[in-house]
C-alpha cells in the first residue's frame, strides 16, 4: 500500500496513557538536569580558588628537616637557613615574581551544596603590603575599610555573602574566638582576602610569594633547585590546585552525577520497557489487521518507531522547558542570595541526557521487535 501509517493516531486516541509516559519522561530529564545544576556549584563554586586564584597567589613552607637533606644548588654544604635564603633570592630573580613574604595566615571558606572549600589568605603587618596585595590580585574595597591594626582583616565578598558575614563580624568565631574582625568587605574575581596579624594568636606561617601565572609552578622550581620534598613541606601553587580541583571536585562530582543519571534512567528505562510490553500485547491485534490488509512488516515498524519518537521527543522537549527555566528560578532566588556560586545553563548536559533518550530508544527495540516478528494476517491466525 503507498499510504503511510500515522503514528498520531494512537497518540491522539490513547491520551492518558501515552501522556503518562510522557509525563515521567519529562520529570526524569527534568530531576537529572536540576541535580546537576545543584551539584556543579561544587564545580562553579571552588573554581576561581583553585583555578584562578592560585595563578596570582602561592603559598609554602618547606622543613628544616628537608633542607638539611637537600642538595640546593648554590648552597650544596649550607645550613638550612642558607639554603632557604638562597631559594628566596633565586625565587625573587624569577621573571614574574613580585614578592615574597613570609607571613601568617588565615583560611576563608566557601560553602556549595555539596562540599566546603577552605583557601588559604596572608596577614601582612602593615597597609602598605595589604594595598600592594590587592593590587596584584586586581581586588577593590567595596566596603568598610581596609585593616590598619592588629586582628582585622577583609574579607571577600563572596565569601561574606556565603558564609553570612557582615563587617564588624568576628570572623569564623567558632574556629578563632573573638580574635578577628571583619573591618572590610573586597570584591574580586578570585576571592581574595587579606589582614593583619594578632599578635596573641598565631594561625600559622607560609611564605606569601605574588606571581604571574607563568612562575606559578613552584613545586617544579623547588625540585628543579635540589629539594626532596616531603609529607612535611607545604606548597600551594597552581598544579597543586589543579589536581586538587580534578580528583576533589571535576571527577567526584562528574562520577556523583552519572551515578544518580544511571540510577534514575535505570528505572525510567525499566518502567518504559514494562509499559511498552504491556501496549504491544494490546495491540497485537491491530498489528495483525494492518498486515491483512496489506501492510508490511517494516510499515508496521516505522509506525510503531514514530510513535517512540513523538513520545519521546515531547518527554524530552517538556523536560528541558520545566528543567531550564527551574534552573534560572533556582540560580537567582535561592543559590545567589546564599552566596553560592552556580550556573544555569549546561548544553552539554541536555546533549548528554538526549544520548540518554536515544539509548533508552535503542533498549526499547527488543520488545518492538519481537512484536514485529510474530505479526500474522487473520488467514495465518485462522490456520
Amino acid at each position: 500500500m503507498k499510504s503511510n501509517l500515522s503514528a498520531w493516531k494512537y497518540v491522539k486516541n490513547n491520551r492518558r496513557s501515552v501522556a503518562t509516559m510522557i509525563s515521567a519522561l519529562a520529570l526524569s530529564f527534568a530531576v537529572i538536569y536540576i541535580v546537576h545544576v545543584l551539584l556543579m556549584t561544587s564545580v562553579e563554586g571552588f573554581k576561581p580558588m583553585l583555578l584562578e586564584f592560585p595563578k596570582k597567589v602561592g603559598f609554602f613552607s618547606i622543613s628544616e628537616k628537608t633542607l638539611e637533606k637537600s642538595k640546593v644548588k648554590g648552597a650544596e654544604d649550607g645550613d638550612p637557613m642558607e639554603k632557604m635564603q638562597v631559594l628566596l633570592d633565586t625565587l625573587r630573580a624569577k621573571e614574574g615574581v613580585k614578592d615574597i613574604t613570609r607571613a601568617q595566615v588565615l583560611k576563608a571558606q566557601l560553602q556549595a551544596v555539596i562540599g566546603m572549600w577552605s583557601e588559604e589568605f596572608p596577614l601582612y603587618t602593615s597597609t602598605e603590603e595589604i594595598e600592594k596585595y590587592l593590587d596584584h590580585t586586581g581586588a577593590k574595597l567595596v566596603s568598610g575599610r581596609l585593616p590598619s591594626a592588629a586582628g582585622e582583616v577583609a574579607i571577600s565578598s563572596m565569601v561574606m555573602k556565603n558564609q553570612k558575614m557582615q563587617i564588624g563580624d568576628w570572623f569564623r568565631k567558632e574556629a578563632f574566638g573573638e580574635t578577628f574582625r571583619i573591618v572590610g568587605e573586597v570584591e574580586s574575581d578570585i576571592m581574595v582576602s587579606v589582614g593583619m596579624p594578632n599578635h596573641n594568636y598565631n594561625s600559622g606561617t607560609y611564605y606569601v610569594i605574588q606571581y604571574d601565572e607563568a612562575s606559578a609552578d613552584l613545586t617544579a622550581y623547588f625540585e628543579e633547585m635540589g629539594v626532596e620534598l616531603g609529607a612535611t613541606d607545604t606548597v600551594y601553587d597552581l598544579p597543586a590546585h589543579r589536581e586538587h580541583f580534578r580528583k576533589d571536585c571535576d571527577e567526584l562530582i562528574a562520577d556523583i552525577i552519572n551515578t544518580i543519571s544511571a540510577v534514575v534512567m535505570f528505572f525510567v528505562a525499566v518502567t518504559m520497557l514494562i509499559a511498552y510490553v504491556s501496549f504491544l500485547r494490546n495491540r497485537v491485534n491491530e498489528y495483525c489487521l494492518y498486515a491483512s490488509i496489506g501492510y508490511r512488516r517494516w510499515e508496521v515498524y516505522g509506525m510503531m518507531m514514530r510513535e517512540m519518537f513523538i513520545i519521546f521527543g515531547i518527554g524530552f522537549l517538556i523536560g528541558m522547558v520545566l528543567a531550564v527555566p527551574s534552573a534560572i528560578l533556582l540560580k537567582t532566588a535561592v543559590l545567589d542570595p546564599a552566596g553560592i556560586i552556580s550556573e544555569a545553563w549546561y548544553p552539554g548536559m541536555i546533549a548528554k541526557l538526549a544520548a540518554i533518550m536515544l539509548l533508552i530508544l535503542g533498549l526499547l527495540q527488543i520488545p518492538v521487535l519481537v512484536s514485529i516478528w510474530k505479526i500474522k494476517t487473520i488467514d495465518q491466525i485462522e490456520d
